[in-house]
């Protein structure tokens, strides 16, 4: 079975935090014997530093790896996205279906699109052409909001997921959502994420605090994901002035989306910059490091589909505080793995949280509670492969008939 994976989000040498959870999914296909090609398009970018992302300028045309081959095709990602976002999964579709025509040999059996958008819009035109059946993973914020939205790009989102063979949705309530945009019910799949459980497991506070050089002494709760709107850090950095103090500390890990000079700000004006540290970007291979280092993770966002973070905290035996939006309630166990709370809501962010800072035990308990949970219910890398790998070959049957 030969399989084109293609997602836009997926890292690379200049940018290892992009899409992690992406490679993971996909190195867990390959590890079920598929033969896989992934295709990951770059947008065509100036080489200066003043230019977000300068650096995929320096990216190849392929890579080898030793899973599978890696293609860089280049395609126009128009700015202001708030006007020209359409634009992107046009030329998407233009562009990358000219590159894999000439270079993607020999022809793949079936096309796996890792975003609904661009990804998914932009692989419609190589599937028509190729006459291979088109599967799209829909991962949250994308099939939640964007596509409720009302515009051209909204319109494009639904026409690639109504044209696809079979759309994974990471979660029960995003599948229902999904529905509701008027996709059939039939092709829409629950295929969850999954965590390595091998890789993100316990490794010791103390330890883990030398490694990265954090205080010992302190409690620390932790962020980990982009600094953007939709992740509620605004909320967050409200809710951080009623637990913030000389011992305790509020890490926020990940990339800035910008927001971080205006997060610094309010931090200044509500007296806790001392005790908000923005670290930037880290490597994902640090990330299990730094989920066993802190006390609590918390995760505020506005919208999600099944965020990984929340899975990787409870394998770490971290209890998680966490809004009650999209996939987090499917992943938790209320008052038993840590807490849920309404969205936009930083009096009960901050009230839940002192909850668990107040009592040792309690984190102790809940996070060993966290970690029973997901080895239980089979929330594996593994398992998620053996799933998405059962429908392809169901599909591929169909399409040999």
């Amino acid at each position: 079975m030969k399989v084109l994976e293609a997602c836009q989000e997926f890292p690379n040498r200049y940018y290892p935090q992009l899409g992690t959870f992406i490679k993971q999914s996909i190195d867990s296909i390959a590890n079920q014997g598929v033969d896989v090609t992934v295709i990951s398009p770059k947008p065509f970018v100036l080489p200066f530093s003043a230019f977000p992302y300068h650096n995929f300028f320096k990216l190849p045309r392929i890579e080898h790896t030793e899973k599978y081959d890696l293609h860089y095709p280049r395609y126009i990602y128009a700015v202001p996205k708030k006007y020209f976002y359409p634009v992107t999964g046009i030329s998407y579709s233009h562009f990358v279906s000219e590159y894999a025509i000439k270079n993607i040999k020999p022809e793949p059996d079936l096309i796996h699109a890792h975003f609904s958008y661009p990804d998914g819009y932009g692989m419609m035109k190589l599937a028509k052409k190729w006459k291979v059946p088109l599967v799209i993973s829909a991962l949250g914020t994308i099939e939640r909001k964007v596509a409720y939205e009302g515009s051209y790009t909204s319109k494009q989102i639904i026409e690639a997921m109504n044209f696809a063979d079979r759309v994974l949705s990471v979660s029960e309530d995003l599948k229902l959502h999904i529905i509701n945009l008027g996709i059939n019910e039939d092709k829409v799949h629950v295929v969850p994420n999954g965590v390595d459980t091998g890789k993100f497991k316990p490794a010791g506070k103390a330890h883990a605090r030398n490694l990265l050089n954090l205080p010992q002494e302190k409690n620390i709760v932790l962020f980990v994901g982009a600094l953007r709107k939709i992740k509620g850090v605004d909320y967050l950095i409200e809710a951080a002035k009623n637990f913030v103090n000389t011992n305790t500390d509020l890490f926020m890990v990940g990339r800035d989306d910008g927001l971080r000079k205006n997060l610094e700000k309010r931090a200044h004006e509500l007296k806790i910059a001392d005790c908000i540290k923005f670290t930037g970007p880290v490597n994902h291979e640090y990330i299990p490091l730094w989920i066993s280092a802190s006390d609590i993770l918390v995760l505020p966002s506005l919208s999600e589909g099944r965020p990984n973070v929340v899975l990787e905290a409870l394998a770490c035996e971290v209890p998680v505080v966490a809004t009650d939006v999209g996939g987090i309630p499917e992943l938790m166990v209320d008052g038993e793995t840590g807490y849920l709370v309404p969205a936009k809501s930083p009096e009960e962010l901050s009230r839940k949280i002192n909850k668990l800072l107040e009592d040792k035990s309690r984190r102790e308990n809940m996070g060993k509670l966290g970690r029973k949970s997901v080895i239980q219910r089979g929330l594996t890398w593994e398992a998620h492969a053996k799933k998405t790998v059962d429908i392809y070959s169901e599909l591929l049957e169909k399409f040999s008939e």
